[in-house]
């Protein structure tokens, strides 16, 4: 890509973004560059990002998901190779988007607490449900709840 890391920095920060996916000619899949490229490849080696090229810093040829992988081995594959962002393909290839950790650590732990939320909630209904079965007093209700 003929592209200067000035000019994909500032699309990004125009953005609020943190990463690209870089396309060849044709619109295939050349590389990614993320904020912590242009940190430690043209920042920290005090390279001019007005005249460096993003295809001379970018990662080359990035390790994909495709969009029909679990999220569970696309986070896997996040932290496994250190990775905070993952190109994601469809079925036949192509670029569809790109998978941050943050958001993906984000809506795991939200599917998590709705999961608690509603065993939490059961747990509770099964103790009212054994206590009115049981005949055990309000009191003893109460300090099963509060044990929950």
């Amino acid at each position: 890509s003929s592209d200067t890391v000035l000019g994909v920095s500032q699309m990004l920060a125009s953005k609020r973004g943190d990463a690209a996916i870089i396309t060849d000619s044709s619109g295939g899949l050349a590389g990614i560059i993320t904020d912590t490229d242009v940190t430690r490849r043209v920042v920290a080696k005090k390279l001019p990002p007005s005249s460096t090229r993003v295809s001379d810093v970018m990662t080359a040829n990035p390790t994909c998901v495709s969009s029909s992988d679990s999220a569970t081995d696309a986070l896997v594959t996040m932290v496994e190779n250190r990775f905070r962002h993952l190109p994601v393909t469809d079925d036949n290839g192509s670029i569809v988007g790109i998978l941050d950790i943050a958001k993906c650590l984000n809506d795991a732990i939200t599917k998590l607490e709705k999961q608690k939320d509603k065993s939490s909630s059961a747990a509770e209904d099964a103790v009212k449900q054994m206590a009115s079965l049981q005949g055990a007093g309000g009191a003893q209700a109460a300090a099963l709840q509060q044990l929950l």
